[in-house]
């Protein structure tokens, strides 16, 4: 399965904040290429992509079993407000393989998403060297 995947996706959903502070991204991964774009309530605010190397990607591909990034029934947000959402979904030439997402909120979590989405984040983040610069 994961010499099939051709592409990652991460997505970070900021919570609900006003718009001068709210920052979501996209991590977009393939072979050769991590790209970002930066919004705020889908107003883009920073695009940059970065060149990375085959074995950069093969390792976040294989990242995804390191942090067993699968199917999970977490539960219902039971009505929380204002939390973060992270997202990963991957896919083939042709067809998605697989999508989750994990609510944050309260202390707690909901969604799909099992596995280490944090740790997973932290490997796509550090193949957007600014990161931090274009979230201000």
């Amino acid at each position: 399965m994961e010499k099939d995947i051709r592409e990652i996706v991460y997505r970070f959903g900021d919570a609900s904040v006003p718009p001068q502070y709210h920052r979501s991204y996209t991590i977009t991964v393939t072979a050769g290429q991590a790209r970002v774009v930066v919004d705020s309530y889908g107003d883009v605010l920073a695009e940059q992509a970065y060149e990375i190397t085959r074995e950069e990607f093969e390792d976040i591909v294989r990242s995804l079993s390191r942090h067993r990034i699968g199917r999970a029934e977490l539960g219902e947000d039971e009505g929380c407000t204002g939390g973060t959402t992270e997202t990963i979904r991957y896919s083939d030439a042709t067809h998605e393989l697989f999508s989750g997402s994990v609510y944050h909120c309260g202390g707690r979590d909901s969604g799909n998403l099992g596995g280490d989405a944090r740790g997973f984040a932290d490997e796509v983040r550090r193949l957007i060297p600014d990161l931090a610069n274009l979230l201000i």
